[in-house]
């Protein structure tokens, strides 16, 4: 949602760079549909572990692997100050272990307020609301501009939501806007006035770890720009580069302003405890969230993080995480999706087609570079993350709806895509 271009192949080759680095799959998101990634993508399944380390459902020790006691484990945890739980969005059995975890949490310490990476901050108001009782659910998804900002199905996330509401826990909006992260990436934090960082203060410099695991991914980020040659990266960038450097200010914002947020509310009240719902990209290995926690002074921070069976152990180590917990992977997530063919650009609410791809969906059903997405499958267009979403929705074998501007006219064509068996 916020980051650079990673499909799942990109994120197979990354962590046979940066084994201890493998959940970094939240640092970055897709502005591709050609890949076709949700803008936290999972990794890539084709490299499955050649045999499992990982059960679901069990509760892991990343020092030795050993099997844990998940109720000791959470007993304790509850009472700490800070709790990290770490997710791949939008997974199901991830957001169920959220819930299961938060209310074993809650027995052990009602004293509790939950954050959401999902909203940014200026929905705080809104979700005040929601725990007041006062908004249906239709209410507080519109004026939170859920789909607007997250865009992942609400399905998954709304007993979380219930369980705060039901139980009157406060819940906190963690992020902060797209503009502003957009801004510091294209412009450079030291360059946005204060009336525009939201609340954020200068965050802590990033250590020399995540820096090495975030300059790996701003590297490949070329294999996905219009006119990039299949495979190219941007290996010239080094940790030097001006592009790196907006690149990592906006990173690091990004996990500064949740931390912030965790960390005043905390400050407020000495027995808190304050469980955070986030990608896990922003835990592994304590960087991001976790460190710039330990900066404000905050040090009592556990995390866990949902990992999938078929992901593997390779890399995992003590830093990795306080616990790790055993996820089946999804049938559906082992199937390739939809691809449409295009490489897409966002500019004042309008996403246009920047690149073809030779022989896709797009090149066959007649789409140009410079055409604009009017609306897709009925639903009007304004940003890239829309397209994916709404192309990772259709299934193999069936047809997509498009309306299209292509100079002062708007044509109506069909996108068709072969059956998953032929699917290519």
């Amino acid at each position: 949602m916020h980051g650079l271009c990673a499909g799942p192949t990109y994120w197979k080759k990354l962590t046979d760079q940066l084994v201890s680095a493998a959940l970094v799959t939240t640092l970055v998101g897709t502005v591709s549909v050609t890949q076709a990634a949700d803008p936290h993508p999972v990794i890539d399944h084709e490299g499955a572990a050649d045999s499992l380390c990982i059960v679901a459902n069990q509760w892991y020790n990343p020092d030795d692997m050993g099997v844990i006691d998940s109720n000791k484990f959470l007993k304790e945890a509850a009472k700490g100050r800070v709790t990290l739980l770490g997710e791949h969005h939008a997974q199901g059995d991830h957001q169920r272990w959220e819930l299961h975890t938060l209310v074993a949490l809650h027995a052990h310490n009602p004293n509790m307020a939950i954050g959401f990476e999902m909203f940014p901050r200026n929905a705080q108001p809104v979700l005040d609301k929601w725990i007041a009782g006062e908004l249906s659910e239709a209410e507080f998804l519109e004026q939170s501009n859920w789909q607007r900002y997250w865009n992942f199905d609400a399905k998954y996330y709304l007993p979380l939501f219930h369980f705060a509401r039901m139980n009157q826990i406060p819940i906190h909006a963690l992020n902060v806007s797209k503009e502003l992260l957009k801004k510091v990436r294209k412009e450079g934090w030291q360059n946005i006035v204060d009336a525009d960082r939201e609340g954020v203060s200068d965050p802590a410099p990033p250590g020399e770890g995540y820096k090495n695991l975030l300059i790996a991914i701003y590297q490949q980020h070329s294999a996905h720009k219009p006119g990039a040659k299949k495979g190219e990266q941007d290996s010239a960038a080094d940790l030097a580069s001006p592009g790196f450097k907006r690149f990592l200010q906006g990173q690091t914002l990004w996990d500064a302003a949740m931390a912030q947020i965790i960390f005043h509310e905390t400050e407020k009240d000495p027995s808190l405890l304050f469980v955070g719902v986030m990608g896990s990209g922003h835990l592994v290995n304590d960087y991001g969230i976790p460190d710039q926690l330990k900066s404000l002074g905050q040090q009592e921070v556990t995390t866990m993080i949902a990992w999938h069976d078929d992901f593997g152990c390779e890399g995992i180590d003590g830093q990795f995480a306080d616990a790790i917990i055993g996820m089946n992977m999804p049938a559906e997530a082992t199937q390739p999706k939809p691809k449409l063919g295009v490489y897409l650009e966002e500019n004042e609410a309008k996403v246009s087609v920047a690149k073809l791809v030779e022989g896709s969906v797009a090149e066959a059903i007649g789409l140009q570079k410079g055409d604009i997405f009017v609306q897709a499958a009925g639903k009007k267009i304004t940003r890239m993350i829309q397209i994916i979403a709404i192309v990772q929705r259709t299934s193999h074998g069936t047809w997509l709806p498009l309306l299209m501007k292509r100079g002062d006219k708007e044509i109506e064509i069909v996108a068709k895509f072969a059956p998953l068996e032929t699917a290519k």
